[in-house]
């Protein structure tokens, strides 16, 4: 697989303000999937972002580390 696959930007968009990931191989999106994001399928683009119904900021931020971690731990 090519290293540009396995490449994955997480962040907060400064638009919506929404946490999203985007890039990343399957594995990275099965595990962005059990952590909580959800899937978002465009025409043209694919990516996952947190669902909108957390709230709390810190519950992002909880999610978000907790998928950093995962993701770190399997590469």
């Amino acid at each position: 697989m090519a290293l540009a696959d396995r490449s994955l930007i997480l962040g907060r968009d400064e638009h919506s303000g929404e946490v999203l990931a985007r890039g990343g191989d399957p594995e990275a999106h099965s595990i962005l999937q059990r952590t909580g994001f959800v899937p978002v399928v465009r025409l043209h683009e694919t990516y996952h972002r947190l669902p909108v119904a957390l709230g709390a900021e810190e519950e992002e931020e909880r999610l978000a580390i907790r998928a950093v971690a995962r993701l770190r731990a399997v590469r």
